[in-house]
């Protein structure tokens, strides 16, 4: 009886592991489809300044002076919240949120605007390119 337990132990451990390494590989697949489907939906697109980058992680981007903001600008001419950008199937939008000095796209001002690749975005006294990422890998 004392070799039956032990075995119906060894038999439940293996099964527990099995089980483990089926979720661990199912995560991983699940964590490589989510880059190629953000890949698609984001056209990969950042926003660049001089020598920084910045990501564009999220299907929501807020932009502002604040420590909340997802891209913070510490530049007392950007609005605490400046603007937010969005993204919707590669189409990325920039929308004013109630700045003081307004958004411009290309030079013009506007409140909101579809964005497009090599757009110049000026929030205050800042100026990014609106530009495809440059190391362009889907991981």
């Amino acid at each position: 009886m004392n070799s039956l337990n032990l075995i119906l132990c060894a038999v439940a451990a293996a099964a527990l592991d099995i089980c483990i390494l089926v979720l661990i590989l199912t995560a991983y697949r699940e964590k490589k489809s989510s880059r190629i489907n953000w890949h698609r939906v984001s056209n990969d697109m950042e926003l660049a300044e001089q020598d920084k980058t910045y990501e564009l992680g999220c299907d929501e981007v807020l932009i502002g002076r604040h420590a909340s903001a997802d891209i913070r600008l510490p530049d007392l001419s950007v609005s605490r919240y400046h603007a937010m950008l969005t993204v919707a199937d590669g189409v990325w939008t920039i929308k004013d949120i109630g700045s003081k000095s307004g958004i411009f796209v290309n030079g013009e001002l506007t409140r909101e605007t579809v964005l497009h690749e090599n757009d110049i975005i000026k929030l205050g006294n800042r100026r990014l390119l609106f530009r495809k990422r440059r190391d362009g890998n889907v991981r």
